[in-house]
């Protein structure tokens, strides 16, 4: 694991000239939406690669252009939005079919992530260390997760899709342990995807919770494959803890379980029909 850095800055100053890059290309600039672009131009003359972009204070949300000037925005460099400091939400529109490493790290106040259909592969440290994170909304299209994609992403709360067939090392729900040096799957964290996927397999491997919210049994709090009056005691005991203005004991899996009536929180109701889901259960052998 690396070690977290701390950015102090962010902004890309943009040069009044083009510059030559190491490769021989020239680097362009353009200002959109208020931001300022670093780009160049692929060998086909017809799309570009941002190589930077320099997002001020003022922007707090962005949508990555799908074109600059009359070239398709096709990829997205290493590094390219990395400290991006008071960026809140991002758009990455489905012109684009690649990321490159470390794309958006260290994007401290990044909240909100939409990945267009172009994209098949999130790379390793794509988001590392965005500690605001909370929804990436992933696209159908995605078949791999890199190493750290998403380390020390707390408050992650999003949905992996069934074609995703491959996650990398500490992709996601895992933190640093300053203990060890090492890492550490975070307290609470939940990965939501289907059964029998990378993402359960993941999450097995890695002691982390996980649900698939199409399949699931509603009421069983306590994880023992049954609903009974231990669960709806267990809800109660939150519910009164709440009550009395104690922060939530339940994980955020046993919270979507224990909620049966769907209304968002855990209460005397959702305890009374455990009771009947048990009372029924025990009629029926």
């Amino acid at each position: 694991m690396k070690a977290l850095s701390i950015l102090v800055g962010g902004i890309t100053a943009l040069s009044a000239f083009p510059k030559t890059a190491a490769a021989g290309q020239t680097e362009l600039t353009a200002v959109i939406n208020g931001v300022g672009y670093t780009y160049q131009i692929n060998d086909d003359g017809k799309t570009a690669v941002i190589i930077s972009a320099a997002v001020p204070s003022s922007v707090k949300e962005t949508v990555v252009p799908e074109k600059i000037e009359e070239y398709s925005v096709v990829s997205i460099s290493e590094k390219a939005y990395m400290g991006s400091l008071t960026l809140e939400k991002l758009t990455i529109p489905p012109t684009v079919n690649s990321i490159g490493e470390q794309a958006f790290m260290s994007c401290n106040e990044l909240k909100e992530v939409t990945i267009g259909e172009g994209i098949t592969a999130i790379p390793n440290d794509c988001f590392f260390s965005c500690p605001n994170l909370v929804t990436v909304n992933m696209p159908d299209t995605l078949t791999s997760i890199g190493s750290e994609a998403f380390f020390g992403c707390d408050k992650l709360d999003t949905e992996i899709p069934p074609s995703v067939t491959s996650i990398g090392k500490d992709a996601l729900g895992m933190e640093a342990d300053f203990h060890s040096q090492g890492s550490i799957a975070v307290q609470g964290f939940l990965i939501k995807g289907t059964v029998g996927s990378c993402a359960e397999k993941y999450a097995l491997e890695n002691n982390i919770d996980f649900i698939d919210l199409n399949n699931f049994t509603s009421g069983d709090v306590n994880g023992d494959e049954a609903v009974d009056s231990s669960d709806a005691s267990d809800v109660l005991i939150e519910y009164s803890a709440i009550s009395t203005g104690t922060p939530p004991r339940f994980t955020p899996k046993q919270q979507i379980v224990g909620d049966l009536n769907g209304d968002g929180v855990i209460d005397s109701s959702d305890a009374a029909e455990i009771l009947i889901i048990y009372a029924k259960n025990s009629t029926i052998r």
